[in-house]
């Protein structure tokens, strides 16, 4: 409990300070960071033993990150590179790499591969992607929302994530999902989706009161996107709890002490990141 609760005190620390400095290549850099050491822990679990599968696929994680950072960039001076294509040449790749040590490579490792290191890394670049939203959007949202967006979503699946725990700790009867995740129950599945609420609630009062220049999103929007992203959040923490199980692990990593690796620490944080940009991307679109 000791070594948890200071590996989440010097996390939260660590965290803070790249959010201070996320209008600067750091917040890029981190994220490339966690993407490759979350796609590196993934493949431990999987298995995986074809070596050129393997760099290969780690360094195209740690590439997509920082390709939407400095997309912009390079697309000013006219550097155009087709997502598309290049995400279908990688897979054509990875699979062409099976067939040279394909007694040792099975397919569903590379189809394994594929996923966490297509999905992983996207995920992870929500982050830039949320830090952006005044420049994607700015006739709806000002460049506090940047920061606020990125709160909401850490909120909803950090938060969730803690209040949850001590709901269950104190208040849980009653088993959410036995099979997959025998510690968690329904109180505390409840108490992690209201404390999400009540704390992005608050979050939201702050930033409105002080900081919006723009008001575009009320009180209705940020309770019901933070009950979606807190369920969300949910099901993200029992898929990797379902994929452990699958593979036998208890973590996918220790680089964080009683707290696991970064998949254990963003295994949920991935669901929701990626679905908050999907709700404000409906959002700018449509209203």
């Amino acid at each position: 409990m000791l070594k948890r609760t200071i590996t989440g005190i010097v996390a939260a620390l660590f965290a803070v300070g790249v959010l201070a400095f996320r209008d600067t290549p750091a917040l890029s850099i981190v994220v490339a960071i966690f993407t490759v050491i979350a796609a590196r822990e993934i493949e431990k679990v999987i298995g995986i033993k074809n070596k050129a599968i393997y760099y290969i696929s780690l360094a195209f994680s740690g590439l997509v990150p920082l390709f939407y950072e400095f997309r912009p960039e390079l697309e000013q001076r006219g550097i155009i590179i087709p997502v598309t294509a290049v995400v279908v040449i990688y897979c054509v790749v990875l699979f062409m790499l099976m067939l040279t040590d394909f007694e040792n490579t099975k397919f569903e490792e590379v189809a394994s591969v594929i996923i966490s290191t297509t999905f992983v890394p996207w995920s992870f670049s929500t982050l830039i992607f949320l830090n952006d939203m005044s420049e994607t959007y700015p006739d709806k949202f000002d460049f506090h929302y940047d920061l606020f967006f990125i709160l909401l979503g850490l909120f909803a699946a950090w938060l969730s994530d803690s209040f949850a725990y001590f709901s269950g700790r104190f208040f849980g009867k009653h088993k959410l999902c036995p099979k997959i995740s025998p510690k968690k129950t329904v109180e505390g599945a409840i108490g992690g989706i209201v404390g999400a609420v009540v704390s992005n609630v608050v979050l939201f009062t702050v930033f409105d009161r002080c900081f919006f220049t723009v008001h575009t999103i009320g009180y209705g929007w940020v309770i019901l996107v933070s009950l979606a992203l807190a369920v969300i959040g949910i099901c993200g923490d029992l898929t990797a709890s379902v994929i452990k199980r699958n593979f036998g692990v208890k973590d996918f990593g220790n680089l964080f002490p009683g707290h696991g690796g970064v998949m254990d620490r963003f295994d949920s944080a991935l669901f929701v990141l990626t679905m908050l940009y999907a709700f404000i991307t409906l959002y700018g679109v449509v209203c």
